[in-house]
This record gives structure tokens, C-alpha cells and sequence, in this order.
């Protein structure tokens, strides 16, 4: 215990059940325990059955041992503690480590006099499982007093953070500023040791991100109260910008704090936070409004309550946040419902604002009333739209990203009246939703221009298209209510197949729309805001333009919402779940402090237009610059991510569309002897060609293929070189737009451009997207009609792949199809399920006929007729496994099947990776069984969780080396990552499945087979077997991420790597999909 004084370890998740072991120590510290009890028990179960009782003293006395150094370590900590729960909680864990060694020497006598007694026996199992969690007991009394001491610090700030609203002198925000650093030094530097010491990827991220966000944020705050101080000593009307700009960072930074401490608190190793990115921003909300409702509730309770203040603040916050959970709404009804509460309660608040400024108390005690019923109403839906989100099992659980969305709705497509009908169904809305969002974008004008007639009739048949699938997915999912026929089943199967079709339309705009948006509204992002610092900040001796400043302030707070919704779209495009959150938070970040970047330009015109000192102009100009430069960023970083989410040769080929879209403009401009076209045009074609350089040199910067990164070095060269010729040539142009030659000169400079432009998109990675994208830059393929029975014009699958047997519950065979996407993953990773696919038509990345493989170097590769030859029985026999359908309350199952699914596709000869993965699906779903009850002893269950944590050293060496090998350095950094979890996961995995074979009170059960793996027969197996559940459902997430990585990963690998792993496709038809 004296070795993690500075560290933590488990703890109790909020519902107060064990959680699993989420940092380094916590495992370096119970690992060697749980060795020695699983050696104990596997002794003793060999010895009753060979009827040769091992000598156990020895063992024993090591315990005994390492038991009283624990207690002397944890009495001498309690000595030294002020933490009252501490004193509390610390006794008795020492006291049941005590009591479990006493067991277990009172087991040695008993057994050593007689090797069947029965009370000998139960002493052994009893002190074997209190060593473990008496122990576990132990790090989990002292992590909560670490992570106590942790949040003090946090408080100790939001305490001081909540005395900045009365500051009121320069003076009082000199001696805050003096009390506030070292108290946010220290909670700083005590966040970033915790985060480095957990395990859980996301917690680590979230902590990691918070402190980051208030590092940035603490300089604009106190420039924010600066600038109030400022404008209010001097009565200017900037004060009111200036004090919403206060306001909002101030509640920015507490919100931050306050996230910082709901991650500390965190402990449970959630799949919820592994696997559904898309709920994050519902799970801040839903927090927020816990946080926040006792203080609106009291608020609305008292008449006599001021403006302005907290509560107040509190409910108008809870309402905004309100609103994010209209994705939840499953009807028109529903959503209607949710919207109409948060209208009358706005409308309520407003109205007891006018109450207490008349001083009205009987009118705002009955209008508190009324608030209040609805108040209570609206937390209770938001509580029951949350809950929907909440399954033990994943897949009945939204997707995260729209490859999965489309996943689960072809589910719910291939039976209608499945498990998968509400998760399909809401799937479906969530697409339709996010569509109806890109159509917006797609639809908004740019200078009137941006739409052309063709590209007008494309949207209405994208809008079209939505319309009939929501009328389409509306109907089949209330076609289920009426009874079963053959006849219902040929309609159920038609609509299933019109809704298809919709949905491959529907996924093709999306992919195509996304990286359009991307090329259009990244391109100039910094533009809009450095037009608004010019407006507010003229030349010195030049008046301020307010009609000027009003439109360039309309202009970039309308850039900053377009910019946050494409990367609202992009980030459900990326399959890493915590970039993607990340990418979600960065967008929801943008639009608001977009906002504050407006308030803090009004405040600098205000100064200027009322002659305010130098002192003031200095201030603003200065807090102007600060809250821009944070936009700046924030803005920056989304880029980052938002260029990895979408396709590089795609993104680069729809510029190469827009550039030549607007040379069009520029050849008409120069007809029409209108120059200023002429300059946005040619301005806009160094943009784009500018947006492609810094894809390209991105896409360099990320490989260790050194001819690859030479050949595009050159391309990029190239590009670079026309660039400034042709802006040059354009210049000269319109100086002179009645010159021929002028003209020529610049048409030949432009050619050279978009040539350029296109060799860069030749030697940059091959695209996934359909090639029809490089041919045709239409802003939407030919108008579709829904009920035109006609193929797509677009990729389809390959005819191998359009036949799937289906095996449904009674046995009967449908055919379906089967596709890949076009980032070349499969179901996504929100999709720990089996995967039934209806026939639907998407864009695929096709494999070829003959397998890859990675080749040692120097010897020949497999002909092929060898290729071709059959696999042996042995090679796949892992193969034929059955595994049953999961139910919902089989959550391991439901892993271990998601895992055999995605491990089938390919065949394992000669690729190790494969054949572990199979193993490790085969052995969690003997693991199930063992959990539920249907055979096994104790020492079954501790061999399989032996046995998954070598297949996981198999699976962590396998996707290492090729790690080492593989070029690309996202893909290099994202496979050694995942490694590292899956052998902290499957070691995590032996120590609990220990824990539960110690609770297993005979050799085998007596009674019949439990259908659940949840139902316990106490509360302390209860918790132990949901951290066990937890813990596997992780383990198979990481494998199947790992897989699929590993697959991306295998087609940028060194040619002299000298590894060889072959990825050869099985036949769908033989899947067993």
C-alpha cells in the first residue's frame, strides 16, 4: 500500500457497486494476490480429485506474511489521516483481510487432519475470497480518500470562481488573481498525475481535456473582468458586452471544473463511455441538469427571489440544455411534447421576471406555481429519455457513428419483428435527422451562388428520398402490431426492400455531402473572424463602422455555426470514439464562443464610438484578441480532426470540382467586366489550392513510407509553385480586364494550377469512395425516385457479395447481402452484436479475388492454386463454434458473438491475429456458460480467464508487430494503444474471474442453468459479476477495434518488413451471417 501513496486505485462506481481495477497501481498491486489464489484453489481442486491433498502451509504462510505488512501499512495510514471517512472505511476492509488469512490457517489445520472436511473446505473458499476483496476493500477505502482530496482542491476553486461576480475594483482582482494561482496550480498538477494513472482510455481523455480547456480559458477570464472593470468604472455601454462575456467564460470554467469532478469520480470501466460517443453530449446535459435543478426548482418556489440570479441563471441553462434530447424523441408526438415544455416554461420564467419586477408576489407565487409542475415534468422525460439509452447489452443500444446507424437499421431490416426493431427504428430517425441537417447546410446560400439549378433538383430528390423513408421506416414499424401471416411477412419484405433503397441513397448523399461540406466551409476558416478584428479595430484615426462591424459580426457568427454543424456531421463519420467525442465537443464549442467573440468586437466599437480612454481601447483590443485567438484554436484543432473523419482523395478531387467551378466564374466575371468577382474567384482558387497542400503535407507528415512521402513532396512542390503565378496573373488581369493577353496569361497559369491540383489527388492515398466522385462533381448523383426499381448509379456490391444465407429463429433462409463501407470497416464499433444484413445496395470497398498477404521478405508467395486450395478442417475449426443468439440479459454472449461475426470474415490460415481472435470468441462464450451456470467448477472458470488472457498476449503481440511495421503513424499509434488495453483488460479479466470462482460454493451447481448472466445469488456475487460483464464486453470491444485496424493497417506495411500475415476473405455465403 506505502508504493501508491501518491497514486489511486478502485473504487465504487456511483451506484456503489466494485469497480473494476482503473489504474496502473490498483493492478500492479492485486495481480500477484490473485496468483496466489488462483494457485491455491487449482491446488486443492487437483488434490480432491486425485485424493492428494498438496502441502498448502507454505502458501499459506506467505499470505499471513504479505497480510500483516498490509495491516501495520494501513494502521499506520489511518494514524496519519485527518480524512474522517477514511477512519471510517479503512477498519473494517483491514479487518476482513485479518478474518480471510485466519481462514485460511484454520483451513490448513482442518484439511491436514482431514483432507474432506467440509468446514476446512468452506474456510479455504471463504479466506481465498476475502483476501481478494478484503485487499481490493483496502486500495478502494484509499483511493476515495485520494480522489476526495483531489476534488477539495477542485472546490476550493469553484469557491473562488463564485466570488468573481462580486469583484468590483482592480485591487480586489489583483489579490483574487493572487489567491486563485496557486490553488488552481495545485488542483492542476493533481488532475494530471491522476489522469496519467488511469487505465480507462476515456477517463483519462476527459480529465486530460478539462484541464486543458481551463488552462486556456483562465487568461480570457480574467481579461473578461478586466474589461467589465473597466467599461463599469466608466459608465460606457460596453459594460453590458462585457459583463456577458464575463458571465459566460465564468460559467465555462465552472462547467469545466465541475466536469473535471464527475471524471474523477469515475470508475467503473463503462462500455457506455467505450461505445457511445453519440450520448455524450446527452450525458453532459443530463449532468448539468442534475447539477442544476434544485437551485431553478427553488427559484420558481420563491416569490420574493431576485433577477438575475443563480437560480434564474440555473433554469434558463437547464432549458437550453433541454433541448439535445429531442434526438431521443421517437415520434412527432413525442418530440412536440418536449419542445411545447421548454416553450411554456421560457415563456413561465420570462413572465416571473415581469412579476418580480412589478413586486407583484401573489402573481409570481402563482405563476412559480405552474413553472413548477412543469419544471417537474420536463426533468421527468428527460430522466425517461435517458433511460432508453441505458442496456446491459450494446447492441440494443444506439450507434455512435453512420456506419453503424446503417448497420442497425439493415438489422432491424432483416427482421422486422426482431429484438432489433426499436434500436433499427431509431437508428433509421437518427440518419433521417442527420440528413435533414446536411440538406440544410447543402441548401444554405453563399452569395447567391452556391446552388445551381441541377444541384437545386439533387436536394429536393435527397428530400425526397428522406421523406419516403421516414413514411416508409413509419409504416414497417407499425406493420409489426397486426398479426403474423405469409401474407404480412411479403409485405413486411417489400417495404423492407424500398427501404433499402432509400437507405443506400441515403448513405451515398451523406458520404459525398460530408466531404463537400468540409471542402467548402473549411477552406477559408480563419477569414470571416480576421474580417471582424479589421472591422472593430479600424487603422488608428479612422472611425468605426457599426453597420460594417453588424454585417462582418452576422458573417462569422453564421461561418461559426456552419463550420460547428459539418463537424458535428464529421464526427459521427469517425470511427475512434475519442476523437469523435472530442471532435463533438470542439463543434458544440465553436458556435458559443463564436458568439463571445462578437460581444468582445461590441464591446471595442462601443469604446470606440464614445471616445473611451486609451486604458479602455487598450483593454477590449487586448480581450478581443485573447477570446479570437481562442476561437482560433478551437477552430484549428476541429480541422484536425475533421480532416481525418472524411476521405483525403475525395476531399482533394471535390476541391479540384470547386476550383474549376471557379475558374467558370472567373472567365464570366472577365466577360462581364466585373472585377470584384474576378479577385473573390481567383482568391478562392489559392484557398482551395492552399486546403489541398495542407491535406497533402497532413497525409506526408503521418507516413513513414519514405517513397511515398517523396512522391508526394513532389506533387506538393509542384502545386506550391503554380500558386503564385497564377494569383499574380490574376492581379495583372484585372488591372487590365480589357487585355487578351492578360487573359491568356492567366488561363495558362490557371490550367497549370488545376493539373497540379489533380496530380496531388493521383499520388495521395487511394480513395475508399466511389470513383463515380472523381467523374462526376455534381453536387448529387441523378435524381432517384423511390419507386424507380433500377440499380444506383453507383458502386454496388460485387455479385459474390450479394448472396447471404440468413439463418432466422425457425431455420428458414432468406437471401440478403452483405457490404463493407467505404473506410473499409465493417459494422462499426458501436456494434457489439451479430450482424444480419438485408439486401441494400451501399457503396462497398470490394475485396479481390486473391487474398493479401504480407510477405517475408525474400521468399516466394503462395501460387495460385495453392491459393485457391481448400483450408483444412484443423485450419477453421474454430469456425463451426455454434453460438446461439444472445439475449438482451446475456451481455458476455452477446460480446463473444459480435467477436466471432467480425473474426469470420476472414480465414485464419497463415494470420495469427484471426486465429486468437476466434479463440478468445470461443472461450467468452464458454465463459458465459460458465457464468450462467450451465457446467463448470471453479477451476473451469479460472482456466478459461487464463486461457482469454494468453489468447489477449497473442492478440497484443500480433497487432505490436505489425504496428512496428505499418507505415502509417495515426494507424501505428491507434493499434499500440488498443494493444496496451487488451493485455490491461485480460489481465483485469483473470483477477475478477478469480473472484468469481471463490464465490462458486461447490465443485459444480447443483441447481439448473440460469438464462441470465446477471441473476446472483447475493449482492457481493451481484457486483462482482457485473464488473466481470463490464470487463469482458470491453475486452471483445478492444479486440474487434484491434482487428479491424490491424486489416487498415495491413495495406501500409513495409515491403522488407518480413512479416507475413495473410488476409484472405471467407465467402459470405459461408460466414453464417
Amino acid at each position: 500500500l506505502s508504493s501508491c501513496e501518491r497514486t489511486t486505485s478502485a473504487s465504487f462506481d456511483s451506484r456503489g457497486r466494485m469497480s473494476s481495477f482503473h489504474t496502473k497501481t490498483i493492478g500492479r498491486i492485486l495481480d500477484p494476490v490473485a496468483q496466489q489464489v488462483s494457485k491455491l484453489i487449482l491446488l486443492f481442486d487437483e488434490g480432491s480429485t486425485t485424493g492428494q491433498l498438496p502441502d498448502l502451509a507454505n502458501r499459506v504462510g506467505v499470505v499471513k506474511s504479505a497480510v500483516n505488512n498490509l495491516v501495520k501499512v494501513g494502521h499506520d495510514t489511518i494514524n496519519e489521516s485527518t480524512d474522517a471517512l477514511f477512519k471510517r472505511d479503512m477498519p473494517p476492509a483491514l479487518f476482513r483481510v485479518e478474518e480471510a488469512s485466519q481462514f485460511l490457517q484454520e483451513a490448513v489445520q482442518l484439511l491436514t487432519q482431514d483432507p474432506t472436511s467440509q468446514l476446512g473446505r468452506k474456510r479455504l473458499i471463504e479466506g481465498s475470497r476475502g483476501i481478494l476483496q478484503g485487499t481490493l476493500s483496502v486500495l478502494v477505502a484509499f483511493d476515495l480518500s485520494e480522489v476526495r482530496k483531489i476534488v477539495k482542491y477542485c472546490k476550493s476553486v469553484l469557491a473562488m470562481l463564485g466570488q468573481m461576480e462580486h469583484i468590483r475594483s482592480f485591487s480586489e482582482l489583483a489579490e483574487f488573481v493572487k489567491s486563485l494561482t496557486p490553488c488552481m496550480a495545485k488542483m492542476i498538477k493533481e488532475v494530471d498525475e491522476r489522469q496519467q494513472e488511469l487505465v480507462i482510455q476515456s477517463h483519462a481523455e476527459l480529465l486530460e481535456r478539462g484541464i486543458a480547456q481551463v488552462k486556456r480559458v483562465t487568461p480570457i477570464l480574467i481579461s473578461s473582468i478586466k474589461l467589465f472593470l473597466n467599461t463599469t468604472h466608466q459608465g460606457l455601454p460596453a459594460a453590458h458586452e462585457a459583463q456577458m462575456n464575463r458571465d459566460y467564460f465564468l460559467r465555462q470554467m465552472s462547467d469545466e471544473i465541475q466536469e473535471i469532478i464527475r471524471g474523477l469520480q469515475l470508475t467503473s470501466a463503462d462500455d457506455i463511455d467505450w461505445q457511445c460517443g453519440e450520448h455524450a453530449g446527452l450525458r453532459s446535459a443530463k449532468n448539468l441538469i442534475g447539477r442544476l435543478a434544485k437551485y431553478g426548482n427553488a427559484w420558481l418556489t420563491d416569490p420574493m427571489a431576485l433577477n438575475a440570479s443563480s437560480g434564474e441563471k440555473a433554469i434558463r441553462q437547464i432549458l437550453d440544455a433541454a433541448h439535445r434530447f429531442e434526438t431521443l424523441c421517437l415520434s412527432d408526438a413525442e418530440r412536440n411534447g418536449l419542445t411545447g415544455l421548454i416553450r411554456a416554461l421560457h415563456t413561465e420564467v420570462d413572465d416571473l421576471v415581469a412579476a418580480h419586477q412589478r413586486g407583484d408576489m401573489l402573481a409570481a407565487q402563482n405563476i412559480g406555481a405552474t413553472g413548477q409542475q412543469n419544471f417537474a415534468k420536463l426533468l421527468d422525460l428527460c430522466d425517461a429519455l435517458c433511460e432508453r439509452t441505458e442496456h446491459h447489452n450494446a447492441i440494443y443500444r444506439l450507434a455512435r457513428t453512420l456506419e453503424g446507424k446503417v448497420t442497425q437499421v439493415q438489422r432491424w431490416l432483416a427482421a422486422p419483428r426482431g429484438s432489433q426493431r426499436q434500436v433499427g427504428y431509431e437508428a433509421c430517425r437518427a440518419l433521417i435527422s442527420e440528413a435533414g441537417l446536411l440538406i440544410k447546410l447543402e441548401t444554405t446560400s453563399d452569395g447567391g451562388s452556391r446552388v445551381s439549378a441541377e444541384g437545386q433538383d439533387s436536394v429536393e430528390a435527397f428530400q425526397e428520398c428522406c421523406d419516403n423513408l421516414q413514411r416508409s421506416a413509419d409504416c414497417l414499424y407499425a406493420q409489426v402490431e397486426k398479426p403474423f401471416s405469409p401474407e404480412q411477412e411479403k409485405i413486411e419484405n417489400k417495404m423492407s426492400q424500398e427501404i433499402s433503397r432509400n437507405l443506400a441513397y441515403l448513405w451515398h448523399c451523406l458520404q459525398f455531402g460530408l466531404v463537400r461540406q468540409v471542402a467548402d466551409f473549411f477552406t477559408d476558416l480563419m477569414g470571416p473572424i480576421k474580417r471582424l478584428q479589421e472591422v472593430a479595430c479600424p487603422p488608428h484615426g479612422e472611425p468605426v463602422n457599426e453597420e460594417a462591424y453588424r454585417i462582418a459580426s452576422d458573417t462569422f457568427l453564421e461561418h461559426s455555426r456552419r463550420v460547428g454543424q459539418t463537424a458535428n456531421l464529421a464526427a459521427s463519420n469517425l470511427i475512434d470514439p475519442w476523437r469523435g467525442d472530442a471532435l463533438q465537443a470542439l463543434a458544440s464549442n465553436l458556435e458559443s464562443v463564436g458568439g463571445q467573440v462578437s460581444l468582445a468586437g461590441q464591446a471595442v466599437v462601443s469604446a470606440r464610438r464614445t471616445g473611451a480612454s486609451s486604458q479602455l481601447l487598450s483593454a477590449a483590443s487586448d480581450h478581443l484578441d485573447l477570446v479570437k485567438r481562442h476561437w482560433t484554436d478551437c477552430a484549428e484543432r476541429t480541422r484536425n480532426l475533421v480532416d481525418e473523419a472524411v476521405d483525403a482523395n475525395a476531399f482533394i478531387r471535390a476541391q479540384e470540382s470547386r476550383i474549376l467551378q471557379d475558374t467558370e466564374r472567373t472567365e464570366d466575371s472577365v466577360d462581364q467586366r466585373c472585377p470584384t468577382t474576378v479577385v473573390n474567384s481567383t482568391t478562392s482558387i489559392a484557398l482551395r489550392a492552399n486546403r489541398v497542400l495542407q491535406v497533402a503535407i497532413k497525409e506526408t507528415e503521418n507516413s513513414e513510407d519514405a517513397v511515398y512521402v517523396d512522391r508526394v513532396n513532389e506533387a506538393v512542390q509542384r502545386l506550391r509553385s503554380t500558386i503564385t503565378p497564377m494569383v499574380t496573373d490574376a492581379k495583372n488581369m484585372v488591372l487590365s480586364l480589357e487585355d487578351p493577353a492578360a487573359r491568356d496569361r492567366w488561363r495558362v497559369s490557371s490550367k497549370s494550377l488545376v493539373a497540379a491540383v489533380d496530380n496531388v489527388g493521383r499520388v495521395v492515398v487511394p480513395s475508399y469512395l466511389s470513383g463515380q466522385f472523381r467523374d462526376s462533381m455534381t453536387p448529387y448523383p441523378p435524381r432517384f425516385h423511390g419507386n424507380d426499381t433500377r440499380e444506383p448509379a453507383y458502386d454496388t456490391p460485387n455479385k459474390e457479395l450479394q448472396q447471404l444465407t440468413l439463418r432466422t429463429a425457425n431455420g428458414s433462409a432468406k437471401e440478403q447481402a452483405s457490404f463493407r463501407y467505404p473506410n473499409g470497416s465493417t459494422t462499426s464499433a458501436d456494434e457489439a452484436s451479430y450482424t444480419f444484413r438485408p439486401e441494400v445496395p451501399l457503396p462497398i470497398r470490394s475485396f479481390p479475388l486473391q487474398s493479401r498477404i504480407l510477405k517475408i521478405h525474400g521468399t516466394a508467395s503462395l501460387s495460385d492454386t495453392e491459393s485457391a486450395r481448400p483450408l483444412s478442417p484443423e485450419t477453421d475449426i474454430d469456425d463451426e463454434f455454434n453460438y446461439p443468439p444472445p439475449n438482451e440479459n446475456q451481455p458476455i454472449m452477446a460480446a463473444a458473438h459480435a467477436l466471432h461475426q467480425e473474426a469470420r470474415m476472414w480465414y485464419s490460415r497463415d494470420n495469427d491475429l484471426i486465429a486468437a481472435t476466434k479463440r478468445i470468441a470461443s472461450l467468452m462464450a464458454k465463459l458465459s456458460q460458465i457464468v450462467r451456470g450451465e457446467y463448470g467448477t471453479k477451476k473451469d472458470l479460472i482456466t478459461v480467464a487464463m486461457e482469454i488472457a494468453e489468447c489477449s498476449l497473442e492478440v497484443t503481440r500480433c497487432a505490436k508487430a505489425l504496428a512496428k511495421e505499418c507505415t502509417d503513424r495515426r494507424m501505428k499509434s491507434n493499434l499500440s494503444q488498443l494493444s496496451d488495453r487488451i493485455l490491461t483488460i485480460g489481465n483485469q479479466l483473470r483477477i475478477l474471474s478469480t473472484v468469481k470462482a471463490t464465490m462458486l460454493g461447490n465443485e459444480c451447481w447443483d441447481d439448473l442453468p440460469l438464462s441470465s448472466e446477471l441473476e446472483c445469488d447475493s449482492s457481493e456475487d451481484q457486483e462482482n459479476t457485473e464488473v466481470l460483464v463490464g470487463n469482458a464486453q470491453n475486452l471483445m470491444q478492444a479486440v474487434i477495434e484491434t482487428v479491424r485496424g490491424a486489416e487498415c493497417a495491413s495495406i501500409k506495411m513495409r515491403v522488407d518488413s518480413g512479416l507475413r500475415m495473410r488476409w484472405q476473405p471467407r465467402p459470405v455465403a459461408n460466414t453464417g451471417y
